[in-house]
């Protein structure tokens, strides 16, 4: 499902972009191209839930349990394993994350169980294993849970440690930015601004003159009489801009979060000075 839905949204982006992109500027095509982006985006994170679900795995052996999941792998060591218990009936669930029908990732809360991560394909109760340690209970649907629950009994009774129970995370998994609330509200805020000065000259553009003054640096002299076409040059800097304060934030999220902050909180200025230098040509106009 996840799959077809990426699919789906994907090729939805591709025709809208494709029919609007023979619009006059206008503020239909900025909504145009804002709702391919938005299908892109949806089609992307799709197509990534689908990999994940694609790439679960459990592995049980005489050292642990390893749940793999799309860029991230918690590993359970074996003597941390306190229990397995089947899936009942009874137990029912309720919580955030991911949840579609047979695809489940996230915490919940189960009846009598508790707080619960999920890391399953489960469509009943019966297909889960919960897996107890001291931290968490693990919710897995592995192909047969009554062999499951044997083999982890019968390795749990002779089992090796061979290393401390923890979480592996891929390169981009593992970057700060997605632990850091304060960096993502001033990205967030930064790229907002952007989006809404592309839409704000692409409502204002048919009512330009063909010819207009642009008053600001980067995008020319101090005074400079153009096609109204340059206009959108104001937009296009300012997501030049952007993008490299964002990049320069995230490489150096890893040693200086400050310097993060600053970069992030002068991309929001950034926008701020475009978005003067829009007010300025149309009042020029």
């Amino acid at each position: 499902m996840g799959a077809g839905a990426a699919v789906l949204a994907l090729v939805l982006a591709i025709a809208v972009t494709a029919t609007a992109i023979d619009w006059p500027f206008s503020y239909p095509k900025f909504l145009a191209y804002l709702g391919a982006g938005v299908l892109f985006l949806v089609g992307a994170s799709f197509a990534f839930w689908a990999y994940c679900c694609f790439t679960l795995r459990y592995a049980m052996d005489h050292s642990g349990l390893t749940i793999a999941w799309g860029p991230i792998k918690h590993f359970v060591s074996i003597d941390n394993i306190e229990k397995l218990t089947p899936g009942r009936g009874e137990n029912r669930a309720r919580g955030g994350g991911l949840g579609w029908w047979g695809y489940h990732v996230g915490t919940g809360d189960v009846e009598p169980v508790g707080d619960v991560l999920f890391f399953s394909t489960h469509r009943s109760a019966e297909e889960l294993v919960f897996v107890h340690t001291p931290g968490v209970v693990y919710a897995i649907s592995p192909q047969d849970p009554v062999r499951f629950i044997a083999d982890a009994q019968r390795f749990k009774t002779s089992g090796k440690p061979a290393r401390r129970s923890g979480v592996e995370r891929d390169i981009i998994a593992a970057h700060p930015i997605w632990a850091d609330r304060v960096a993502q509200v001033l990205a967030a805020a930064a790229i907002f601004l952007n989006i809404l000065l592309w839409g704000f000259v692409f409502a204002i553009y048919p009512e330009l003159d063909n010819q207009i003054t642009i008053e600001f640096p980067p995008v020319g002299d101090i005074t400079t009489l153009a096609s109204r076409e340059e206009i959108l040059k104001i937009p296009a800097t300012a997501a030049a801009v952007l993008a490299v304060n964002i990049a320069a934030a995230l490489a150096f999220q890893y040693k200086e979060r400050a310097a993060t902050y600053l970069l992030m909180s002068g991309a929001i200025l950034f926008q701020l000075a475009f978005w003067v230098a829009a007010a300025v040509a149309v009042v020029n106009a």
